[in-house]
C-alpha cells in the first residue's frame, strides 16, 4: 500500500523552533506524523531543537468503517539534543462515530526517542497498539509522563508480546524519569500485563 510522508519532517539542523500544532492521521498509512532529524546526527547543546505544545490524534474525527485512518508512529526524533514541552499523543478510542473496537485507528507507538541528549517535559501517550513510548537515546530526560493502556486489546496481541507503555532500550546506559504514571482499564477483554515500564 501507499505510504504517506510525515506532516512534519526536521532536516539535522540546529536550533528548529515548532510550537502549537495539532497533527492528524490521514487515510493514507504514514511511517510518523513528525520526524525529527536523522538517526547518529547529535545536534548542539548550545543551540538545541524545541517542539513546544505538540499534540497527535490518530482517528477521532473519522468512522473507522467508513475511513480508516493510521500511521505506525506519532512522533519519531531522531536527532539529539531536542527539547519537548506539553505533548499529548492519542489513538482515538472514540469520536464521531461512538467507541473504537478491534484495533481500528491503528497506530503502533506514539512516540520514539533514537536522539541522544532529548528532554521531555509532560508527555501524554495513550491507547497505541504496542509499546507506547519507546527510548533508544542515551541521556534521556522525562519530567512527568501519563499514559494509559489501549481499552480494545486482548491478551494474545498485548500482553502476551509484552509490550509495554514506558520502554527504555536495553542498550542505553543513562535514562532518567520524574514522575512517571501508567494505568490500565482494558475495557473489552480481559487483559494481563508484567510491567508498564
Amino acid at each position: 500500500s501507499t505510504k504517506a510522508l510525515p506532516c512534519i519532517t526536521v532536516a539535522s539542523v540546529d536550533g528548529v523552533r515548532i510550537a502549537g500544532i495539532l497533527l492528524q492521521a490521514g487515510t493514507v498509512g504514514t511511517p510518523t506524523l513528525l520526524e525529527w532529524g536523522t538517526k547518529g546526527y547529535a545536534g548542539n547543546s548550545g543551540n538545541p531543537g524545541f517542539l513546544y505544545d505538540c499534540f497527535a490524534r490518530v482517528g477521532g474525527t473519522n468512522d473507522p468503517a467508513v475511513h480508516p485512518v493510521g500511521a505506525d508512529m506519532m512522533i519519531v526524533i531522531n536527532s539529539g539534543n531536542v527539547v519537548g514541552d506539553n505533548f499529548w499523543l492519542w489513538r482515538a478510542d472514540h469520536g464521531v462515530s461512538g467507541l473504537v473496537y478491534n484495533s481500528n485507528n491503528p497506530c503502533d507507538t506514539g512516540m520514539q526517542v533514537n536522539g541522544d541528549n532529548v528532554t521531555f517535559y509532560g508527555l501524554a501517550v495513550e491507547h497505541t497498539l504496542k509499546n507506547m513510548t519507546e527510548w533508544n537515546g542515551e541521556n534521556g530526560r522525562v519530567y512527568f509522563y501519563q499514559s494509559e493502556y489501549p481499552y480494545d486489546l486482548t491478551q494474545q496481541n498485548y500482553g502476551d508480546p509484552g509490550y509495554v507503555s514506558y520502554k527504555v532500550a536495553d542498550s542505553v546506559h543513562n535514562h532518567q524519569g520524574w514522575g512517571i504514571g501508567v494505568y490500565s482499564y482494558f475495557r473489552d477483554n480481559t487483559v494481563v500485563v508484567n510491567t508498564g515500564i
